[in-house]
């Protein structure tokens, strides 16, 4: 037995089904109503030059002196570590090589990764890093928005059109040079183009990138066709 002092039934009430149901209806449309006055004041913000929230590596959240208000600006110490990725990516480095280098050298990341007792440096950090426009000053919000999967307490992450997307260019936030920029695209592109595999739709590129063997990966078999990739590297 239930009893619910606020909405004011009981479940031993024949009505209390019914009931039950019109408040769950109205506490959807309530839940619905107020995710968009949220958006309707994040979009606010973010058209006013104001930080909307979230931790991008680079950069602290400053006050502007109005009430919660708060501006994104540089943080030089993690700059130089966002300059230093990008050199790398662009002299050739490979992403495991580039978290390699800066674990060895305990340089702190962005945020510990789940079930890691120390935070490290991981490849997928290391690839979003390079793909963020934030970095050479191009600003983009509602670029996405997160939806619920049914039947459970998780969200999934959903690409907005770009009709909606809001993009503004901050150049007071430019951490990477355009030509250091535009060096990386062609890095990543001329990457993806020898060891993308056909039909991926993202992610990291297979092992014969980062392989320290020339050719693994990328002689073919004569009879099957299929990619010579060098597992253990020891002669049989």
């Amino acid at each position: 037995r239930v009893v619910a002092v606020s909405q004011g039934f009981d479940t031993q009430n024949e009505q209390a089904p019914v009931l039950m149901a019109v408040h769950g209806l109205v506490d959807s449309l309530y839940v619905r109503e107020l995710a968009k006055r949220v958006h309707r004041g994040l979009e606010g913000l973010a058209l006013r030059g104001l930080h909307t929230g979230g931790r991008c590596y680079g950069y602290e959240a400053v006050s502007t002196g109005e009430a919660t208000s708060k501006r994104l600006a540089v943080c030089e110490e993690e700059a130089a570590v966002v300059r230093r990725i990008f050199a790398m990516a662009a002299a050739g480095d490979s992403l495991k090589t580039i978290a390699k280098s800066l674990n060895a050298e305990r340089i702190l990341p962005p945020r510990a990764r789940a079930g890691r007792e120390r935070a490290t440096w991981c490849p997928t950090c290391i690839r979003e890093m390079l793909r963020r426009e934030l970095y050479v000053g191009r600003q983009i919000w509602n670029r996405s928005r997160f939806v619920k999967v049914p039947g459970t307490n998780k969200r999934v992450q959903r690409m907005r059109p770009p009709s909606e997307w809001q993009i503004a260019e901050r150049p007071e936030l430019r951490i990477v040079s355009g030509e250091l920029w535009e060096s990386v695209r062609t890095r990543l592109a001329l990457v993806k183009q020898l060891y993308g595999e056909a039909g991926r739709k993202g992610g990291l590129f297979s092992r014969s990138a980062s392989s320290r063997y020339l050719f693994s990966g990328v002689l073919k078999c004569g009879v099957c066709g299929g990619n010579l990739v060098v597992v253990s590297g020891r002669a049989q």
